[in-house]
């Protein structure tokens, strides 16, 4: 090679790195230059853009994430607690701020949560600037009211007696409202006397130590006429309770119910599981046993489970459940607490089914839920042996009206739940075949359409106005979060959803606030970080309990939680979250034989079993699995609903009630509360016999009102429309007259 060429080649190098050299200096000089003109330009006020609790909410949860998000990023600096406060009656709220520059949002965190039943204003102050210095356009301020008490009622004939130091007792609320009974209220045990004892029929006391004055109060109660059903009572309370004292307790056992005798009508009569310990007891002559406990499935011991005594001669009666009642329905449900965080099923990802499974690899355990009683919703039907023991005592002094679980009657719900992972048209033809199969000219408000709930992707394939339009038609439409298959701490976890609920609210403008939710891969890492993230962000119903997977299930439908209702979920120390729980039963996944699976399900809700409930589903487009649902629940005439379907009538059945019950020789009066949410599907039951007395006639205000009866594990009930106003239900066959009074 000569050296001109060399040179040449050289030059031209050098003129090319020139070249770029100047380019790269123009560009930077031009980028310079625009920003120099966008930030000239940028004279535009920043502006709210979304508000969170919604302005005007009620029912707000007392941690919720007070939020404002901005329309363009903001500058941290100028958001402060001068800016951004919220008051109460016009008192200031001790709080920090933050501030997520993903979500461009600034949430509000009190120092102490916020009071329930109570107003707030959050204000946010003209002061917050972007990042040109611009101040926001105007201030904005709003206003809404947390929920009340999770564990009151609303009066009646009922008093729960709970422990502020032993939240599990204050889950007996949410036991009573599952069954139907708002008739009841809450007082904790350090506010019970004599005097308040007084004033009811019957007193329900959780588990809790007593003082020997607290003691004897409840035991001269019951001397005097009162009812006392006590939950792993305090040893003080044996005598009364006509039980002797063994001095030992066995855990994690079974019962047997017999079923022979009321109030052990119409429950299962094999031995099912109770979670926790039962204290040993012998009985003492004049005691009567309810159900005895077992060791294991079939070993009985000589021990009872439950019992009910005559106390006195004034019709006093003492009742004990020698385990905690709550505490097993809570664990029974949700698991297994010493198996938090543990993986156990050989998959990586912490799942719910985790808290639930036996067989791990070096630690084998017997399944924390029976399998081979897995058919049989257990914790059910231990809150409905308590309402049959309820009435048992109360008879002949004042009947217990309650309110049937489902709309109109129905003794079983398919909620219609598919995740959408990034389908092009999954969810537009799941909607559409829905609609194709319902019923023609079917009313939408009362369950006779098909509707469904969709958990898509942030980017799914249905577009902003195709949502827009299935949710004005009924439709649920939601993020399925994800967390990408992965166990997360519960920080991680926080920002995540809250992040993820930000991206499809962006993406799909105006639709409704999500309420319902099932995390990508039922990822769960431990006991209850998720519904306390859902609550905070108004997310109230959860479905990510999953039935699966068919290694471990192996072709048995049922009750993995052993419940098939809408219950709130409850915290390690028993305290209650603002989030329902409903199990999804019935999986595509799952390996089971599909339809015969479903049918089964149904069959045993609406047959002589009487294993009602609401049964989540889930399936993800890739098969018929949604057609098949469809075609089972159509041939029964079970309704067909979205999660937020079940959540807005769950609400409005637990906030209807019936109040001011009163009963002499004839009669039964009470006023009933209808909550709009329910529309005109409320039914509610009251025993059709009472005092050696037939049911004859129900009227509202004076007009009659139709009845049928039916029984009902076993007690025979009058089933009636609910709506607001006064109700007289007359026993012994007097006829009622057009004005409502017996003659």
């Amino acid at each position: 090679m000569s050296g001109s060429h060399y040179e040449t080649r050289e030059a031209t190098a050098s003129m090319a790195r020139d070249r770029k050299r100047l380019m790269l200096i123009a560009a930077a000089m031009l980028a310079a230059t625009g920003l120099v003109m966008l930030a000239l330009q940028d004279d535009r006020s920043p502006a709210v853009s979304w508000v969170a609790p919604l302005p005007n909410g009620v029912d707000v949860d007392p941690g919720a994430a007070v939020t404002v998000t901005f329309s363009e990023d903001i500058d941290p600096a100028s958001i402060g607690v001068d800016s951004f406060r919220l008051s109460a009656k016009g008192v200031p709220v001790e709080a920090s701020i933050s501030y997520d520059r993903w979500t461009r949002s600034a949430v509000l965190a009190p120092a102490m949560p916020l009071k329930s039943a109570m107003t707030y204003t959050a204000t946010i102050a003209p002061g917050a600037r972007d990042k040109a210095g611009n101040p926001l356009a105007a201030g904005h301020s709003w206003s809404f009211t947390t929920r009340g008490d999770l564990a009151h009622g609303f009066g009646g004939p009922v008093l729960v007696v709970t422990s502020g130091a032993l939240p599990f007792s204050t889950y007996y609320s949410e036991i009573l409202r599952a069954e139907g009974i708002g008739s009841f209220e809450s007082v904790d045990l350090s506010h019970v006397s004599a005097e308040l004892l007084d004033r009811f029929d019957m007193a329900l006391l959780g588990e809790m130590p007593l003082s020997a004055a607290q003691a004897a109060m409840f035991s001269d109660w019951v001397h005097t006429g009162g009812d006392l059903i006590t939950m792993r009572p305090d040893k003080r309370l044996a005598g009364l309770l006509g039980l002797e004292d063994q001095a030992a307790s066995l855990n994690e056992g079974y019962l047997l119910i017999d079923t022979a005798t009321a109030p052990g009508h119409g429950i299962v009569g094999e031995t099912i599981q109770y979670h926790g310990a039962a204290d040993l007891y012998r009985l003492k002559t004049g005691t009567s046993e309810i159900a005895r406990l077992y060791s294991n499935r079939s070993s009985a011991t000589a021990n009872p489970a439950i019992t009910v005594r005559s106390v006195g001669n004034s019709g006093g009666q003492a009742a004990a459940f020698t385990y905690d009642l709550a505490r097993s329905v809570i664990y029974t449900r949700q698991g297994n607490p010493a198996w938090v965080g543990d993986e156990r099923d050989g998959n990586p990802v912490i799942r719910p089914n985790d808290l639930f499974f036996g067989a791990k690899k070096g630690d084998e355990q017997s399944d924390w839920n029976d399998f081979d009683r897995i058919a049989i919703p257990v914790a059910d039907e231990q809150q409905r042996l308590l309402v049959n023991l309820m009435n048992f005592m109360l008879e002949g002094k004042a009947p217990l009206p309650r309110l049937w679980y489902f709309p109109n009657g129905h003794k079983a719900v398919v909620v219609m739940a598919g995740d959408d992972h990034g389908t092009p048209s999954g969810t537009k033809a799941a909607f559409d075949r829905l609609r194709a199969a319902e019923p023609k000219g079917c009313s939408l408000t009362a369950w006779e359409c098909y509707r469904a709930t969709s958990w898509v992707y942030t980017n799914g394939g249905l577009s902003a106005k195709e949502a827009l339009g299935y949710a004005a038609d009924g439709f649920d439409i939601g993020v399925h979060v994800n967390r990408g298959c992965t166990n997360l701490l519960p920080l991680d976890f926080a920002s995540m959803f809250s992040r993820d609920l930000y991206e499809f609210r962006t993406n799909y403008p105006g639709l409704p606030p999500q309420t319902g939710s099932r995390t990508h891969c039922v990822a769960w890492s431990d006991w209850a970080t998720t519904p306390k993230v859902e609550a905070r962000h108004g997310v109230r119903m959860d479905l990510s309990y999953y039935y699966w997977p068919g290694s471990w299930i192996k072709d048995r439908p049922g009750f993995m939680t052993g419940s098939g209702l809408p219950m709130r979920f409850a915290d390690l120390d028993g305290s209650m979250i603002d989030v329902y729980q409903l199990a999804t039963h019935l999986v595509n996944e799952s390996g089971m034989r599909f339809p015969s699976a479903i049918d089964s399900q149904l069959d045993r809700a609406l047959g002589p079993d009487g294993y009602y409930g609401a049964f989540g589903t889930h399936y993800d487009f890739g098969d018929d699995f949604d057609r098949q649902l469809t075609t089972a629940a159509k041939a029964r005439g079970v309704p067909l609903v979205s999660v937020q379907q079940l959540l807005d009538w769950t609400d409005g059945r637990n906030n209807s009630h019936f109040a001011k019950l009163a009963r002499d020789d004839s009669a039964l009066t009470f006023e009933a509360f209808a909550d709009r949410r329910t529309g005109t599907m409320l039914r509610g039951m009251v025993p059709a016999r009472t005092a050696g007395k037939e049911l004859y006639a129900i009227s509202r205000d004076g007009l009659p009102v139709d009845h049928e009866t039916e029984t009902i594990k076993g007690i025979a009930y009058a089933m009636f429309p609910v709506e607001t106003g006064r109700y007289r239900v007359v026993y012994g066959g007097r006829e009622i007259s057009n004005a409502g009074h017996a003659r």
